[in-house]
């Protein structure tokens, strides 16, 4: 196990002199690499804790290497650029990146929510949530497995963690600041809009596998909801739009 958390940075050559003071900083190890496909390679060869990801990164486009990068592992990803733009921020969340940091933050908030992002890459795991099975949906935590109507889910440990959360109180609202605590151990003034999204991306993924919508309802203004009654039934049902 690594005495510090091992910081992977990827950003054009001539670092911004904020990435320059966090590669320099002694309480974390960090590796710098300068195109799109040596953050891949890097991901393989030294599986950081925590990626920084520049959207002026030459090589392989940024935004394809955090499509991938995500698709494959639950690993905290900051994209930061150098300016702020609200749309780049909105897509890059969405996408699946946990922050958007630009210049324009303070720099005494980027420890803090570097360190934030790496509480979950580095501290004690969850102990295991129990078994769920209500006829529709089966999660088994050992496994990390979900099956759904049928369908094997292929889901991200986060993705996961939300389904076994919302399916572990069917019926019942959870809100967006309750989700993350339990799901990101994260705190309550956090940005919520990471669970917009992660709920928008699993309700994507469960519609692709099944066909048919997921069994996740949006309470708007209060949260969120697993509905067994809302979910698939059977094989070929015609798939349904997503909900914000």
């Amino acid at each position: 196990m690594r005495s510090r958390p091992l910081i992977l940075i990827a950003a054009p050559g001539g670092l911004h002199p904020a990435l320059a003071r966090l590669a320099a900083d002694p309480r974390y190890e960090t590796l710098v690499v300068h195109t799109g496909e040596n953050v891949l390679r890097a991901l393989y060869e030294h599986r950081p804790d925590c990626l920084i990801l520049s959207l002026r990164l030459p090589g392989l486009d940024p935004w394809e290497v955090l499509g991938r990068v995500r698709d494959m592992s639950d690993l905290p990803i900051a994209v930061v650029d150098l300016t702020y733009r609200v749309a780049d921020a909105a897509r890059a969340l969405e996408a699946g990146a946990d922050d958007y940091l630009t210049p324009g933050v303070s720099d005494l908030l980027h420890a803090p929510l570097l360190r934030a992002r790496l509480r979950r890459a580095v501290g004690d795991p969850p102990e295991p949530a129990p078994l769920v099975g209500d006829g529709l949906l089966t999660l088994d935590p050992d496994a990390h497995e979900a099956v759904l109507s049928g369908h094997r889910l292929d889901l991200t440990p986060t993705e996961f963690a939300l389904l076994t959360v919302l399916a572990g109180h069917p019926g019942q609202v959870l809100s967006a600041e309750r989700l993350l605590r339990t799901v990101w151990d994260a705190p309550v003034d956090s940005d919520a809009s990471r669970v917009k999204y992660a709920v928008l991306r699993l309700r994507r993924k469960i519609a692709a596998t099944t066909g048919a919508p997921a069994p996740i309802e949006t309470v708007r203004g209060v949260g969120y909801r697993y509905s067994p009654a809302a979910g698939p039934r059977r094989r070929g049902r015609s798939r349904g739009a997503d909900r914000d």
